[in-house]
């Protein structure tokens, strides 16, 4: 009984998240390293449920590990400069080989996991192929690092156009120059330009170590710990092209990816890029910069109109984004009866909605509710129901007030009634 209790409420907490993610792109990331682990296989099954529940879905693989077994197997040299393979002739052909026969194995391992139960679907496919223009590293530091190469361009409209036919989308380190040239690629510049050029909504990285890091990081915080963990480099790096998020899962951890996508807390370090955002309590000198913000919406009736005078009673209330000295979010938490908290006027600045910001902030209203101990929070809304319920909220009756609250409901705005459980 509690097993099913428990799968209950993993749906129950997942549903939300399942409509967020359907038709949006990741890319996932992986090492060789991973292949080779026990956890692979529990990774392509959990990647074969992703795919099915309408996620589109890049996978970009490295070769590191499995190149250099081959390559001591033949007794050939390992040379690497500055985390870059030297790749020289005979280097090349066994990259080739070796990258081929990984690929195969991806791809039966996807191939099986899409056609057995309780996926089995005929229209969800796993393709990969020449994606991928590619440039040589050329000559660095007085190395020449040979046919060691750089990402130059990735075929988007042909992903783009094998993603909406339900394809899951295979990508190797491996590019070609327009006159033919192979090149040793690293998996993670790839996965970061395939991630900035097909506009991914999340790139993921699956790793083998074990960071130690914090559930959430923002660039800023990055700044000291790129030097201890080469890869946080490369998330450096996406976060810095546009690419708004980027989650790092440990592949020991069974089912991961499914915790980390499809609950409220997640499993892994989500890295965001919000080096010029300022979140924080709003402040007497913010009362001009939110009456800015939220002004548009009281006109057309969205918001309830605020004079300044309520706004300086009350901007203790309010946690404001703040971007170059611009009020470009707010909101506002006041304590309730019942152990209730108000969630009120929500508002990210029309140019700013794209970057996560309105789940930032309600984040932080969260986090502020729990630590005044409160049980639930409620929110009172006419045009954002959809956004609150796909963030756990659950609609409810005017009569679930609390009396001071049910006293003051304007039945001609006829708002909906929305809480959550803390």
């Amino acid at each position: 009984m509690q097993a099913n209790d428990s799968l209950i409420d993993f749906f129950r907490e997942a549903a939300p998240y399942i409509h967020l993610h359907r038709g949006k792109t990741f890319v996932i990331a992986f090492s060789g390293g991973v292949i080779n682990s026990l956890h692979f296989a529990s990774i392509t099954n959990d990647i074969a449920i992703l795919s099915a529940l309408g996620a589109h879905i890049i996978l970009v693989h490295g070769a590191r590990l499995q190149i250099d077994q081959h390559l001591q197997q033949v007794d050939y040299p390992i040379d690497i400069a500055n985390d870059l393979r030297i790749t020289d002739d005979d280097t090349l052909k066994i990259v080739k080989e070796t990258i081929g026969a990984l690929r195969v194995e991806i791809e039966n391992k996807l191939s099986h996991a899409l056609n057995r139960p309780p996926i089995i679907n005929d229209e969800l496919g796993i393709l990969s192929g020449n994606f991928i223009t590619a440039k040589p590293v050329g000559v660095f530091e007085g190395i020449d690092y040979q046919h060691t190469g750089k990402v130059r361009k990735i075929n988007t409209a042909l992903i783009h156009s094998l993603l909406d036919n339900s394809n899951i989308v295979l990508l190797s380190s491996l590019g070609f120059s327009p006159t033919g040239e192979a090149y040793n690629l690293r998996y993670e510049e790839v996965a970061n330009v395939v991630a900035k050029q097909m506009q991914a909504d999340k790139l993921i990285f699956i790793t083998q170590h074990q960071y130690g890091l914090a559930r959430e990081i923002d660039l800023q915080d990055m700044l000291q710990t790129t030097a201890k963990f080469p890869l946080l480099k490369d998330i450096s790096s996406a976060l810095n092209q546009g690419v708004k998020r980027v989650h790092l899962i440990n592949a020991k951890q069974n089912g991961g990816l499914l915790l980390e996508l499809y609950t409220r807390d997640g499993i892994g370090t989500m890295f965001t890029a919000s080096l010029y955002d300022e979140i924080r309590q709003a402040s007497i000198d913010d009362v001009s910069g939110i009456i800015e913000l939220i002004t548009p919406l009281e006109e057309r009736g969205i918001l309830i109109k605020r004079s300044r005078e309520q706004l300086e009673l009350e901007v203790g209330n309010f946690t404001i984004i703040k971007r170059d000295g611009k009020v470009i979010g707010c909101a506002a938490l006041y304590e309730m009866d019942d152990k209730t908290g108000e969630l009120a006027c929500l508002v990210i600045h029309p140019d700013y909605r794209k970057g996560g910001r309105g789940d930032k902030i309600l984040n932080t209203i969260t986090k502020l509710a729990k630590e005044k101990l409160l049980q639930q929070l409620l929110v009172l809304s006419t045009q954002s129901i959809d956004w609150f319920k796909e963030r756990g909220f659950i609609l409810g009756d005017v009569e679930d007030l609390p009396a001071k609250k049910k006293a003051l409901y304007n039945y001609q705005r006829n708002s909906k009634v929305l809480f959550k459980q803390l």
